[in-house]
């Protein structure tokens, strides 16, 4: 029984994913998983990165972007790690041999540029979606190709380059505090001449978060504001969003939304969801989910302009 119930998830593993291998000279060692691409052409294209002891199956378990790409017409791409590469399964955004326009960093960008060319769209259609290590692996694409991206939402992360090397991890929680300006250069620094657009970005910490810790929040919105060059001061706010107690939702730029905070409160480094059928409802309850009758990825599918 046991065999069989294995058998039967792999099973629903490769049928729903389908794995792409010819996407580029992949210095990253990583893999690419793909729902919902059979014959798209112009549609939009969302990255889903997971994050540690995790791989593109459990990620879409938690967050269920598929049922959004069904009901949204879009395409999901998971890029995944390998355990060769990291112990943990994490995304090495602590390494420079991958946080620069190199390694694991590089092999998602010939991940994005292969979406982009085989599904024949630009990069006003590309959008990252990372939790956790793959929050803070969607920051370090947007820093270093800022140009692909139209908007990232990053859930559970610290800020770009806050540390670089294995010791690092010792560190992770113990928030770091910089200058809005220091914090904005680490991105700058990785494209001296690039005059062009930021992606937007859409940042998602509960307040009980113990790994990344919460205090980072304020850290990750002064880095991209001032990327942005705009205030770090709120424009908008909602004190209980879609009358949710535990939601708080800040928006950043005159005008347009050029950064979302949701505030996550009373809750730890877990993704937000709403288990059930429902328009608004998705996800599982699960060791790195949390059910607050909040669905997160909707609301972040509606950020991205997405909604059908």
């Amino acid at each position: 029984m046991l065999l069989l119930c294995i058998i039967s998830k792999l099973f629903l593993f490769s049928a729903d994913l389908k794995e792409r291998v010819n996407f580029g000279s992949n210095p990253g060692n990583l893999k690419l998983f793909t729902f919902n691409d059979s014959l798209a052409k112009n549609k939009p294209i969302v990255f889903v990165l997971h994050g540690c002891v995790q791989n593109a199956e459990k990620i879409e378990e938690l967050s269920d972007w598929k049922k959004a790409a069904i009901k949204n017409d879009f395409v999901v791409f998971y890029p995944q790690q390998k355990i060769i590469n990291n112990a943990s399964n994490c995304f090495n955004f602590l390494l420079e041999s991958d946080i620069n326009k190199n390694g694991e960093c590089l092999s998602i960008y010939q991940m994005i540029r292969y979406a982009i060319d085989t599904l024949k769209v630009d990069s006003t259609h590309v959008f990252l979606y990372g939790a956790s290590a793959g929050a803070c692996m969607s920051e370090v694409v947007c820093a270093n190709y800022p140009w692909l991206i139209n908007t990232a939402a990053i859930c559970g992360a610290i800020p770009y380059r806050t540390y670089a090397g294995l010791k690092a991890v010792n560190l992770l929680g113990k928030t770091q505090i910089k200058p809005a300006k220091e914090w904005g250069d680490l991105v700058r620094n990785q494209n001296t001449f690039y005059s062009g657009k930021y992606p937007r970005i859409i940042l998602a910490l509960g307040t009980e978060d113990f790994v990344t810790d919460y205090g980072y929040a304020s850290e990750i919105i002064k880095q991209w504001t001032s990327v942005h060059a705009i205030s770090a001061q709120p424009t908008d706010s909602v004190l209980k969003f879609e009358n949710n107690d535990k939601v708080e939702r800040y928006v950043y730029g005159k005008g347009k939304e050029t950064l979302i905070f949701y505030k996550i409160k009373d809750v730890s480094h877990t993704l937000p969801v709403d288990v059930g059928n429902g328009e608004k409802q998705g996800g599982k309850d699960r060791i790195f989910s949390t059910d607050i009758n909040f669905f997160l990825t909707y609301y972040i599918v509606k950020d991205f302009g997405l909604i059908k």
